[in-house]
């Protein structure tokens, strides 16, 4: 019984230490999508700016059926800054590109077709492909981002992660949180 209750506090402090380590984890991945939240505005802008909306409804079939009516304006909405759970060295991933997960898997919401568009894998009755105006609109995107954003998002992600440090340690001190 003795040998019980000593493995059983044991197992509670290792479960402790590692609530411990959780929490000071998710601090770190808030001030990280703090901080990637305002840098990366830019390139969402950039994103939109390479969509152009489309004059009228376009209907997606499947099976003869109707499987979803996107309005124009969708795909240039559903572009956002993404926070996958794929993971890396520093366990934290942020991306920009069209919403398609969550309340977006409504097929008439969100960008899921997105990739139909930008890859031209879009097919249409006749046969042929999709070539139009959106698209290879992510690629473009990209390569405008990447030129724009390069050193100026090293320095200020830099910058601003230093500035949401100092706020936690400040609140600590003065014991908010």
């Amino acid at each position: 019984a003795i040998m019980k209750n000593v493995r059983v506090r044991l197992d509670g402090e290792n479960q402790a230490m590692k609530e411990l380590k959780k929490l000071d984890e998710r601090v770190r991945k808030k001030v990280l999508k703090k901080v990637a939240r305002k840098v990366l505005k830019p390139v969402v802008k950039v994103y939109q700016r390479q969509i152009t909306d489309g004059d009228e409804v376009f209907r997606v079939y499947r099976n003869g059926k109707i499987y979803a009516e996107i309005i124009p304006g969708q795909l240039r909405r559903s572009i956002g800054i993404k926070f996958p759970k794929r993971q890396n060295k520093t366990g934290f991933y942020a991306s920009v590109g069209p919403r398609k997960s969550g309340t977006y898997r409504n097929p008439e919401k969100g960008g899921w077709y997105a990739a139909f568009m930008t890859f031209g894998w879009l097919g249409f009755r006749d046969g042929t492909k999709y070539k139009g105006q959106n698209y290879g609109f992510a690629e473009k995107a990209q390569k405008i981002s990447e030129r724009m954003t390069r050193m100026p998002f090293g320095t200020e992600f830099a910058r601003l992660t230093k500035i949401e440090i100092a706020k936690l340690k400040t609140g600590q001190k003065i014991g908010l949180r």
